[in-house]
């Protein structure tokens, strides 16, 4: 059996489970954090708990046990993203408690020392993004071809598949949601069927940022598809047959899972990549305008760190070089053929 890397809030020490409660529960005025970013504070300390109970020290924040978890951390095979993650959860904790000014200083000089290790590192994504390149326009162009796929396949359930797998390429190719809340859209009260098309209000379950409009004309029929599956009828009837039911459901109206819908992503993409990649191909598609198309990119992926957003930006720089790459040969292939032809003019 593995040995436990963090310790549970059970065996928190009672300060620190309610420092939790009162990040889940904040006073009014206060910020409130996602029960996502919850979740990940209590795993995140649990490492640093854990690493202080192997040494043989109180489970107190101190010092020496800051240094401990940084060894401990350094140790492990980890990338400086998720090494950094682990730290902000301890500086989380100590703002919590109100620990002294200047040792949560030092906590912050251990975090930008991750950070800017992982600035340095290039992401698996983008690795796989300069090997296997793709865009928002070829998951848009997947969708229409796995939409044409489920109107010819005669078996029930393939045919539910591929419209699944149509729709959530072609929503995310114009709405860059995490897939744990595209997952957690319900008919109805997040997604509203109009007689023109669709409305969609939801808010992020990591950062709370709202998603709120009207979604465009073309994403319609894909979210039709979701209703009547290939079937003749009334969208509208259908529509309200559905309401209080997941989006991506199975045929007894049960929750996908959001592992069912990734994987869905993956295979419709050739294998190659998650649906968290087209949160990069936002902002690569921004890039050309700058700082004001890195801010829109912040707004549609829902953004609201600007460390988070930075990271993004950094490597839309790599988009960039490859416009520049094109244009400037191309301006040596013009500049090659009109020597050409002047080499050779009589």
């Amino acid at each position: 059996m593995p040995e436990r890397v963090s310790l549970p809030l059970s065996a928190f020490p009672r300060k620190f489970r309610l420092a939790i409660n009162r990040l889940e529960t904040p006073r009014r005025g206060r910020r409130r954090y996602s029960e996502a970013s919850v979740k990940t504070t209590v795993q995140g300390f649990g490492q640093y708990l854990r690493a202080v109970q192997k040494a043989g020290l109180p489970l107190e924040l101190s010092a020496e046990g800051l240094g401990i978890f940084i060894d401990n951390l350094d140790a492990r095979d980890l990338k400086s993203s998720t090494k950094l993650n682990y730290m902000t959860c301890v500086q989380a904790m100590a703002k919590e408690l109100k620990y002294p000014t200047e040792r949560r200083r030092l906590i912050l000089e251990d975090c930008e020392i991750y950070r800017e290790a992982m600035m340095r590192e290039v992401p698996q994504k983008v690795r796989k993004l300069a090997a296997h390149p793709i865009n928002l326009q070829d998951i848009a162009q997947r969708a229409v071809r796995w939409r044409q796929e489920a109107r010819k396949t005669n078996s029930p359930n393939r045919r539910r598949t591929y419209f699944q797998r149509s729709a959530v390429l072609a929503l995310l190719s114009l709405v860059p949601l995490r897939i744990s809340d595209v997952n957690a859209i319900f008919v109805g009260e997040h997604l509203k069927r109009l007689d023109d098309g669709w409305s969609l209000t939801i808010s992020s379950g990591k950062t709370g940022y709202r998603h709120n409009g009207t979604l465009h004309h073309s994403l319609t029929p894909y979210l039709d598809d979701l209703l009547l599956y290939g079937d003749g009828g009334s969208v509208l009837l259908r529509y309200a047959q559905r309401m209080g039911t997941p989006l991506f459901a199975t045929e007894t109206n049960e929750h996908l899972s959001s592992r069912t819908l990734a994987i869905s992503f993956k295979v419709a993409t050739g294998g190659h990549h998650s649906p968290h990649i087209v949160r990069t191909l936002v902002h690569d598609e921004l890039a050309r305008y700058g700082a004001y198309g890195a801010m829109l990119a912040q707004i549609l992926c829902g953004q609201t760190s600007p460390e988070t957003a930075k990271s993004y930006e950094i490597h839309a720089e790599r988009h960039r070089v490859e416009q520049a790459q094109e244009r400037l040969s191309q301006i040596q292939k013009n500049i090659l053929s009109d020597n050409s032809r002047g080499t050779h003019a009589p």
